[in-house]
Order: structure tokens, then C-alpha cells, then sequence
């Protein structure tokens, strides 16, 4: 049987001595740095930690350092802005209390302006009454002038100028029921102390009690107001 030669091929290589196991200079300090490095490995870890630690440690304390801060800060903030309230609500009511009584004060001022203005109105209406009664009262001299003049007898060629006097009565009496005035009641009337003046008394069997029997002078009112009472006299 015949032999095979089978030629190897690292035979064949021309491989250098740090190449086929024997380490030259440079790779033994390679292998002396891996080792150093590997060996300082674990200690570089521990220190990294220990900072990475410190770094926390110090992160964490400036951390609470700030927050303490912030508290003591936060604190004087609230504080400030607490009294900082307490003074504006101390204002506000302060104000709503000037703010109540100038209200006040002014719905008393508005009330007494409006007291004033009746008053003011009343009292310039009383004057005008009073102003307009004293006017009209000296009509009623002329009304009596004429009545007493028109109950005249007088011939009958006479009657033509007794009738231009019943016109003139006629416009005076118009001119009084025009301004409100009305003669008051009297004859056949009981006798009312706020409307007539008794000036005499007689006893009549035929009239009744306090019955005013005879007027000698008209009563004048307008409205509520008595312009003249009437002079009567009264029976029993």
C-alpha cells in the first residue's frame, strides 16, 4: 500500500517565533498592561462607585439643602402673603364700612331733599292758597254790595239798570265758582261751630234744636279753606 504525504500547511508557513508561542517584548507588556488593567479594574469600579456615591450624596444634600430652602422660602411667602391678605381684607372691610356709611348718608341726604321738596312744594302751594284766598275774600264785600242792592225795590221804568247790575253779580259769582269758592250752607241747617258764628239765639218751637233760623251774613269756602264763617242766628 502506498504512503501518502500529506503536507502541512503550517510546515509550509514561515511563521515567526512570537507567532508560533514564543512572546516577544512587546506583547509581554501588552499581557503586563492587560493583567495591571484587569487587576486595577475592580479597584477603578470601587472608586467610580465611592464617587458616583459621594456625587449622590452630595446631589441629594444640595437636593434637601434646596428644598429647605424652598420650605424656609416658601414659608416667608406664605407668610408675607398671609398678612399681605389679612391687610387687604383689613382694607376691603375698612372701605365696604366708608363705602355702608356714605350710602347711608347719602339715602338721608336724598330722604331729607325729598322732605324738603314737599315741604318747599307744600308750603308754596299754602302760600298760593293763601295769596289766592286773601284775593277772593275782597270779592265778597262786592258780592254783599250788590245783594243787598239787587233786594232794593225800585220802579219799574228803573229795572233796566237794576238788570245791568244782576249781569255784574252774575260775573262776580261766576269768577268765585271758578276759582273754587262755594257759598256755605246755612238757613234751615244745623249749626256747625266750624262753619258758622252764632250771634244770637231765639227760642222757636216751630225749628228744631241748634237750628240756624236766620243768616245775616254769608259764608264763603274754597275747598278746606274758610274764607269768611257765616254770622247766624239759632234756635233753642
Amino acid at each position: 500500500m502506498a504512503k501518502v504525504k500529506i503536507d502541512s500547511p503550517e510546515k509550509d508557513r514561515n511563521i515567526p517565533d512570537n507567532e508560533q508561542g514564543t512572546p516577544d517584548a512587546e506583547t509581554k507588556e501588552e499581557v503586563k498592561e492587560t493583567k495591571e488593567a484587569a487587576a486595577e479594574a475592580p479597584a477603578k469600579e470601587a472608586e467610580e462607585a465611592v464617587a458616583e456615591e459621594a456625587a449622590r450624596e452630595k446631589t441629594e444634600a444640595n437636593e434637601d439643602a434646596e428644598k429647605k430652602n424652598q420650605s424656609f422660602f416658601n414659608k416667608k411667602r406664605q407668610k408675607e402673603t398671609s398678612k399681605h391678605e389679612k391687610e387687604l381684607e383689613s382694607e376691603v372691610a375698612k372701605l365696604k364700612a366708608e363705602i355702608s356709611d356714605e350710602k347711608n348718608r347719602y339715602l338721608r341726604l336724598l330722604a331729607d331733599f325729598d322732605n324738603f321738596k314737599k315741604r318747599t312744594a307744600k308750603e308754596s302751594d299754602a302760600k298760593y292758597l293763601d295769596s289766592k284766598a286773601d284775593t277772593l275774600k275782597k270779592f265778597l264785600t262786592v258780592i254783599d254790595a250788590y245783594e243787598r242792592a239787587l233786594k232794593v225795590e225800585v220802579p219799574e221804568e228803573s229795572k233796566q239798570y237794576t238788570a245791568g247790575f244782576e249781569m255784574i253779580y252774575d260775573i262776580f259769582k261766576k269768577i268765585l265758582e271758578e276759582n273754587g269758592v262755594e257759598e256755605i250752607k246755612a238757613l234751615g241747617e244745623s249749626f256747625d261751630p266750624s262753619l258758622h258764628n252764632a250771634v244770637m239765639h231765639v227760642e222757636d218751637e216751630s225749628a228744631g234744636q241748634n237750628v240756624i233760623v236766620e243768616v245775616f251774613e254769608k259764608g264763603y269756602r274754597m275747598g278746606d279753606r274758610i274764607l269768611r264763617y257765616s254770622i247766624v242766628k239759632v234756635a233753642n
